[in-house]
């Protein structure tokens, strides 16, 4: 049976194109490849326009990383979007957790009342293209954990995004922080499809999976491969519940990224037939009920 109730999308963005220093002239190389399709305005309601008619009735914006110095205005204007529109109900802010003056970041973040957790890409690779940090175990240098710690006392979770190859790292920020709820983003980027690269990625989601304090969202699923295909979809998202179990899955679409392959209701169709495998309970736990209690929507 296919779930045909509310849903909630755990991650996605909107923008205004002069915002947002990536999205400029001249364009960035990016590890997802070429995208002149968003390189426009996206704004709240086409989102809502996209997403509507498939039953999402809430989500939570993920930062689309502004720029330097810029992530309290990004938070600013998502806020007064949701006191507009309604959308979205939550807020993830990039806040740089190695700043010496991360506390008074936070502060000023929390002021917003749609804030719910911090993003800081941790993901690297030899290839410069593939770097959000600056060295592969950056989430456990002193400066980076002094700020995490904070976390937990100012209520916020972690959008932690790291590669397969980096899970013995964030393993021992996971464990060395068990009060800090923390969601693994992209269902832990799979980034190739060879069964080497499958298998890499399977025996970290298992090491980071054992740590109660972690959920996982399947997420930008078709961003390495220029879009997802249903088998495709279904080996990640059955790896995924079978590994974290559907009480730990959480449903995001990392919309507009994936716009520039599929409609929304052509890709959340994939999704709807892979999960229309599990019961109705585990289906709407996915789609809306651990969204609804992770990110307090």
């Amino acid at each position: 049976m296919t779930y045909s109730g509310p849903v909630i999308d755990t991650h996605h963005h909107i923008w205004l194109r002069k915002d947002v220093a990536w999205l400029a002239d001249p364009p960035i190389p990016r590890m997802f490849g070429d995208y002149f399709g968003i390189r426009r305005d996206y704004p709240v309601e086409e989102f809502i326009n996209d997403v509507k008619p498939q039953g999402v009735t809430k989500s939570v914006h993920v930062t689309a990383m502004w720029g330097p110095g810029k992530a309290l205005e990004e938070t600013r204007w998502l806020q007064s979007v949701a006191d507009k529109h309604g959308f979205p109900q939550g807020i993830v802010s990039n806040i740089d957790l190695a700043d010496p003056e991360v506390e008074a970041a936070i502060k000023a973040q929390k002021k917003f009342p749609n804030l719910r957790g911090v993003r800081q890409m941790l993901y690297w690779d030899a290839d410069p293209v593939r770097q959000g940090a600056r060295r592969a175990d950056f989430c456990n240098s002193p400066d980076f954990r002094r700020g995490f710690a904070l976390l937990e006392k100012q209520g916020l979770h972690f959008e932690l995004q790291v590669y397969a190859g980096q899970a013995n790292h964030a393993v021992e920020l996971i464990k060395a922080f068990p009060g800090v709820k923390m969601i693994l983003v992209h269902a832990g980027m799979l980034t190739a499809r060879t069964q080497a690269a499958i298998d890499q990625w399977r025996a970290a989601l298992m090491m980071m999976a054992a740590f109660p304090n972690l959920h996982v969202k399947i997420s930008g699923l078709g961003m390495y491969s220029s879009g997802i295909t249903l088998p495709q979809a279904r080996q990640v998202i059955r790896d995924v519940i079978q590994i974290f179990g559907a009480e730990r899955t959480i449903y995001g679409s990392n919309f507009p990224l994936e716009k520039l392959h599929a409609s929304y209701a052509d890709f959340f169709g994939i999704y709807r037939t892979v999960l229309s495998e599990y019961t109705e309970a585990e289906q709407r736990a996915v789609l809306h009920d651990n969204a609804a209690k992770f990110y307090r929507v």
